[in-house]
């Protein structure tokens, strides 16, 4: 056979059959809920749909003689899974309300507007009538908007991939945006403090993983899961998957061995296919 020279036959043929295997992460347009910032950062610890994990482990199949097909499943202990993502707090900081894009909570729905302006003028035309700095110090006294009326309790969140700022609140959001609104119009500045989180990627963690792996996104509908399976035990080669974050949940990661031939037989076939490099995404998220 053509799979013990070292051609993965079954996946050639495979990849042929089934081009959708190859689906790049779509960048999705975002509103102003937080909730729709892809989660980048918890990656390393994200569990898989189909049950219970240990975070820092890698979860695949390899060779394996006397087992069924010569192909067993395998574990791979990777703490670089575990720092992958970063956090930074500044428990002290300050910034105007004109700085806020969005919120973690709000009665109407966020993900359908793409400012506060929008949602205010539909949803709460009442609470910017008239615009005036009376009108906004009405807004800005609404016992909800707790960044300002219960210090400690609402904070800031930045993700560094989007770099917006969300005020993750628990009530408020049509007051909030409103004032927002009208101090824009009226020009005068709201100054805002509390804490303030940011999520990042630490470039080390992703580094030894490239290093040790080359990662591809794959679509991983059950069809394509099986197949793929086949294919790479038949050509006997190593690989471990990971799921991705939502909206990705109809995607994995394949991370293959590098220093195995067969699996970077595999991966230099992915890679002329034009298959998505995840390490290399996500070392450009900074």
């Amino acid at each position: 056979m053509l799979e013990d020279l070292g051609q993965p036959m079954t996946l050639m043929n495979l990849l042929r059959a089934d081009p959708g295997l190859n689906r790049h992460l779509a960048e999705h347009e975002t509103g102003l809920s937080a909730s729709e910032i892809v989660r980048w950062n918890e990656f390393g610890r994200v569990a898989h749909q189909s049950g219970g994990y240990l975070p820092h482990k890698l979860n695949g199949w390899t060779r394996c003689p006397g087992a069924s097909h010569n192909y067993g499943s395998t574990s791979l202990d990777r703490k670089d899974l575990l720092s992958l993502g970063t956090v930074r707090e500044i428990e002290h900081w300050s910034c105007d309300i004109q700085d806020v894009y969005g919120f973690a909570a709000s009665k109407s729905e966020l993900h359908d507007f793409q400012s506060m302006d929008a949602m205010v003028e539909k949803n709460s035309r009442p609470m910017i009538t008239p615009i005036s700095k009376e009108k906004l110090e009405e807004n800005l006294a609404w016992p909800e908007i707790r960044i300002i009326s219960q210090k400690g309790h609402d904070f800031f969140s930045t993700w560094t991939w989007d770099g917006r700022v969300y005020l993750i609140n628990s009530g408020g959001s049509h007051h909030f945006a409103a004032a927002k609104y009208i101090a824009k119009r009226i020009e005068v500045d709201v100054p805002l403090h509390g804490r303030y989180t940011i999520f990042g990627i630490n470039q080390l963690a992703v580094s030894s993983l490239r290093r040790d792996f080359d990662i591809y996104v794959m679509s991983w509908h059950c069809e394509q899961q099986l197949e793929f399976h086949r294919a790479m035990r038949n050509f006997e080669a190593t690989y471990y998957w990971k799921d991705l974050p939502r909206p990705y949940t109809d995607q994995v990661a394949i991370f293959l061995p590098k220093a195995e031939k067969r699996s970077a037989r595999v991966s230099q076939l992915l890679r002329e296919k034009g298959f998505q490099d995840l390490g290399r995404y996500l070392q450009s998220l900074g």
